[in-house]
């Protein structure tokens, strides 16, 4: 199927659930990185999920009042010199060809046809992100287009969220997105591996990090579908640590959460390992309660089981380990009750993944936590996290674990997407041993 088709599927669902309504939106905006130089630029997932177009400035209107033309997309025009310095531009006859658009038409004209298109329209759907300008300026075209009709009658009784619509479409995955998320996945284990392979004592975390990214790119990824975090000893034990610079020290249990993003799509995978490739009591003891309870919520996930129950899962078997090894005092129920595990556990079991890391789409249903249905793809990663100044047991201190995996809901339960990973902890120091 042409990749072109893949996206006229989607709009054709959108126009079915706009009704008298209308989507426009508008892609995101380049990023000054410092002067006059950009980051990378990254297309928004809305506006990619509905057109699959990458490049800057560009829009859209998707309006099922225009019978022949429901798609327009709005490019930047031509220009040899602007081209010289920033790559070459398809023509307007080659974007219609290449995206399935109905027509395509300069970017300078999309606000004059974005307020025309919102006077025949009901609803008007865009992409409220990051971008405030653009959130600004339909505001105010649908201002405008309200006193311009207010005497006929008609027009848009306001503007709403185009996620309100495509989040619930995106937590569903198609065939052709979970084939990008395997291969994200395929790029991203083959680089864990590695690094494991590859750590010894004496090494800088920004090493494996480099080891990691080489092998995403060299494998055809744009890059880390996020900040890549490798965290050496205390530093495992913050959620988020980004920073990459320290040595690692013999004894050290090496944290990493790192993945690709392979034409647009993440993969987010978490393995902890020991530095030194063997591990000690202590070490394997927190490992093994995490390990155990990501394997049970895995086993668990299947269609007609909710999010909320294995997140109870997961932190019931947490709460039973850490008690076990002398984590936590009391019962299980007291534990879970007055919440003292979050010393050591504090976040949820897993998230959305697709387009977005933290993927969108809702985890609650009138009132109720999501129930799983086949196409989804969510992580599992349960952890627990000791820091040095923790009062735990002095063998504990300085320990953080997090074990996660992508898993993909299927008609008979899931598919572990991530798991040729090691993460026993026998395959863990096979792997890393030198003999």
């Amino acid at each position: 199927m042409p990749r072109s088709n893949v996206y006229s599927k989607r709009r054709q669902k959108l126009l079915n659930l706009i009704g008298g309504g209308i989507a426009i939106l508008r892609g995101a905006p380049e990023q000054i990185r410092t002067n006059d130089t950009e980051y990378p630029y990254r297309q928004d997932s809305d506006f990619f999920y509905l057109t699959g177009y990458t490049e800057p400035g560009a829009a859209c209107i998707i309006n099922p009042n225009n019978k022949d033309k429901p798609f327009t997309l709005f490019v930047l025009p031509q220009d040899p010199k602007k081209e010289v310095w920033t790559g070459w531009r398809l023509s307007f006859e080659d974007t219609v060809d290449q995206y399935g658009a109905d027509q395509a038409q300069d970017i300078a004209e999309f606000e004059t046809a974005a307020l025309e298109a919102m006077k025949t329209a009901a609803k008007v759907y865009t992409n409220l992100n990051h971008d405030k300008v653009h959130q600004y300026k339909m505001l105010d075209l649908v201002g405008q287009v309200r006193k311009q009709v207010q005497r006929t009658g008609g027009g848009p009784e306001g503007l709403e969220s185009v996620g309100s619509l495509t989040h619930g479409m995106r937590l569903i995955k198609d065939e052709h997105e979970l084939n990008l998320m395997q291969k994200a996945a395929d790029i991203s284990t083959a680089a864990h591996s590695k690094a494991m392979q590859a750590c010894s004592p004496g090494m800088y975390e920004y090493q494996l990090q480099a080891i990691l990214e080489s092998h995403f790119v060299h494998e055809g990824s744009a890059g880390p579908a996020y900040s890549s975090i490798v965290g050496a000893g205390d530093n495992a034990t913050v959620l988020h640590y980004i920073k990459n610079r320290d040595q690692i020290v013999d004894g050290d249990m090496i944290l990493i959460d790192a993945a690709a993003e392979y034409d647009m799509y993440a993969a987010d995978i978490t393995r902890t390992f020991p530095a030194n490739g063997k591990f000690s009591e202590a070490q394997s003891a927190i490992y093994q309660v995490v390990l155990t309870a990501q394997k049970a919520v895995i086993e668990a996930s299947k269609p007609g089981v909710t999010f909320q129950e294995l997140h109870d899962m997961d932190l019931r078997l947490l709460v039973e380990g850490m008690i076990a090894i002398g984590l936590l005092d009391g019962t299980v129920d007291e534990v879970i009750e007055n919440q003292s595990y979050e010393e050591y556990f504090m976040h949820k079991t897993g998230h959305w993944l697709g387009l977005d890391v933290h993927d969108m789409g809702n985890y609650m249903a009138d009132g109720e936590s999501i129930v799983l249905k086949p196409g989804m793809v969510f992580t599992v990663e349960p952890g627990i996290y000791v820091n040095s100044q923790s009062k735990a047991p002095e063998k504990f201190r300085g320990i953080g674990i997090r074990i996660e995996d992508d898993i993909l809901i299927t008609e008979t339960g899931n598919k572990n997407l991530t798991a040729a990973v090691p993460k026993e902890i026998t395959d863990i120091e096979a792997l890393m041993s030198r003999d």
